[in-house]
């Protein structure tokens, strides 16, 4: 019997936004200090958190909890000690210029266009008495959000994009091409067909661009320790395919610790298409080592930091050669994990018939998990990355196209 691991933190969020919403520019200043206990009591956690002017009022619960007897269950060997500093501060004078130039270029053709950067400087500190523990992070992260829409004859098309890098030139470096990739996805929706109730049932999909990324994110739930239903050890999905959960990629959420101050490594998750771990938190470790566990004012999850699935061998264009009826996805409006399918909506998709583009609209895509070794075609040797957020959870994949068997519904 022992005492329960009890782990202090501190948060403290400043930020800034400036938004351009076509007819209003906007500049808005926000700060936020809070504090959370998160005490492993056995195999449960108890979590107090409050602003951090209103610590007085949780302390008393913190120091009855800690005196509890209990076996610790909590992976309590091993912590980081040290500090963590990420990323580059952004002027208010800087983001306006990207909002306002970024406003313009989509005026000039002809778009409406929402445009709004945050910036943040977030500073984390865990602390753990017992164990004369201490790691500070400090953070920039500045986030991008673009919504440009048209409204053509009754019909109102709309797309987004979010970016999101530690550093603002890194961030001005990714408007390359923006605009104009957006103007032709708005473009490709105003133009595009409703689907063919005729034609639904099976089809090979290549997922491009953010549909690649979601597919992965859906299949990494199944790869969280503490989901009661996941794809067992040493499941086979694809030979070749390698993911990782990377806190070194050079994204924008590296990282040398974790929610629970355990110290960051590369997990691989599926290694030559096994699975071979799990996602892990100190209470799911199981016996293995945790760092994946997201959450500071609640029950740590193990989700992943930075996602990355290496890249295959195929090249784009013999993807378009090999299969003569192929649709491609690349924008989503919506995917998620329904019983044993990845349930994909797309914002509109090109259906390819002997190398003729077609754009379409109206239909979903529902791609069977259960027997992943079937539905993996191939991997392509291009990559593409989404920033997003899941449970106010920031999330960064990295993810190549890739070639499936789905079967698409209206």
């Amino acid at each position: 019997m022992g005492k329960p691991l009890v782990i202090k933190t501190t948060y403290t969020d400043e930020a800034f936004q400036v938004a351009n919403r076509g007819d209003s520019v906007e500049v808005n200043f926000y700060r936020g200090d809070y504090v959370a206990y998160r005490a492993y009591v056995g195999k449960s956690i108890r979590v107090y958190s409050s602003t951090a002017e209103k610590e007085h009022l949780i302390t008393p619960l913190v120091e009855k909890v800690s005196g509890i007897d209990t076996d610790v269950e909590a992976a309590a060997e091993e912590f980081y000690r040290g500090e963590f500093s990420a990323g580059r501060e952004m002027s208010v004078d800087y983001a306006e210029e990207i909002v306002e130039m970024l406003s313009n270029e989509f005026r000039a053709r002809g778009l409406q266009a929402e445009v709004i950067l945050v910036s943040h400087h977030e500073v984390v500190e865990h602390v753990v008495k017992d164990y004369e523990a201490r790691a500070r992070e400090e953070r920039w992260l500045h986030e991008l959000y673009v919504y440009p829409y048209a409204l053509q004859m009754g019909h109102l098309a709309s797309s987004s994009k979010l970016l999101a890098s530690s550093d603002p030139k890194h961030l001005v470096g990714k408007l390359e091409n923006l605009v104009e990739t957006l103007v032709e996805k708005i473009s490709l929706q105003l133009n595009a067909r409703a689907f063919n109730p005729l034609n639904v049932g099976k089809w090979t999909t290549l997922l491009s661009g953010d549909a690649a990324c979601a597919f992965y994110h859906e299949l990494a739930h199944l790869l969280q320790a503490d989901e009661p239903i996941k794809l067992p050890i040493d499941a086979e999905t694809k030979e070749g395919v390698v993911m990782v959960e990377d806190p070194f990629y050079p994204g924008p959420l590296q990282r040398v610790f974790d929610d629970e101050q355990y110290p960051a490594w590369r997990r691989v998750l599926l290694d030559n298409g096994v699975v071979v771990d799990y996602l892990r938190t100190r209470l799911t470790s199981n016996g293995s080592k945790p760092g994946n566990a997201r959450g500071l004012f609640t029950k740590p999850k193990p989700m992943h930091h930075q996602l990355v699935v290496k890249p295959g061998d195929w090249r784009v264009r013999e993807v378009f050669e090999e299969f003569e009826r192929l649709i491609v996805v690349e924008n989503i409006a919506k995917a998620e994990m329904h019983g044993n399918y990845v349930d994909v909506i797309p914002e509109h998709a090109l259906i390819c018939e002997k190398e003729k583009c077609t754009p379409v609209r109206g239909f979903a895509l529902k791609i069977p998990i259960v027997k992943l070794s079937d539905v993996l075609i191939g991997l392509t040797r291009d990559i593409n990355s989404r920033y997003s957020y899941e449970k106010s959870t920031p999330l960064y994949e990295v993810a190549p196209s890739t070639i499936v068997n789905s079967r698409v519904v209206v």
